[in-house]
């Protein structure tokens, strides 16, 4: 059965797991738990165990609410909305619980130097915790196209935006980032 279930669709997946198939949904979480984690990531911060505790509670979420999942929408789409709610959720309930500090970020490496002298993973958690100090519709958009690898069409239609608001907020979102990195643009160097 299993070797059968890996070739469905994603929504014949989603009505199988929806009418309690079990193989089905653990085919879904195969699929998807790893491009789930990536995005909830940017949420996460760099704690691996509440990023396994967000991926678990998106899956959960996921069956229970299968009974919602229109099968004529893009079963990711579904999912990552799911998911980002997930992440909203939880950086709602964390901000007042541990703000950013953004003289810690600078201590962890330096503003301007982000290369040779700084380790990947010091530049990662850093990015990582920037990422989450984004604005929330600057955030969303970093979620969807880097985490999940959404093209900005499925972004706008997860968000109910138009596809230049995705691309602009991602814009805004690299931009914002590059500044408190210190590290000056590729427009910037040509001059």
């Amino acid at each position: 059965m299993r070797k059968k279930i890996t070739k469905l669709s994603d929504t014949e997946l989603a009505l199988l797991a929806r009418d309690g198939n079990a193989d089905a949904f653990e085919e879904i979480y195969d699929r998807h738990a790893p491009g789930v984690a990536r995005a909830l990531a940017s949420f996460a911060g760099t704690d691996a165990d509440v990023l396994d505790d967000l991926v678990q509670d998106v899956f959960f979420k996921v069956i229970d609410g299968f009974a919602s999942y229109v099968p004529e929408r893009p079963f990711p789409n579904w999912l990552y909305t799911v998911a980002l709610n997930t992440g909203r959720n939880h950086v709602r309930s964390r901000a007042r619980e541990i703000p950013v500090d953004p003289s810690e970020l600078d201590s962890m490496c330096p503003p301007g130097n982000v290369s040779a002298d700084c380790p990947d993973d010091i530049i990662g958690t850093r990015l990582l915790r920037l990422v989450a100090s984004l604005s929330e519709e600057l955030r969303e958009v970093v979620f969807l196209r880097i985490g999940a690898d959404l093209p900005y069409g499925e972004i706008g239609d997860i968000l109910g935006i138009p596809d230049g608001t995705a691309r602009s907020r991602m814009h805004n979102a690299v931009a914002s980032l590059r500044e408190r990195l210190g590290v000056a643009s590729p427009e910037s160097k040509k001059e």
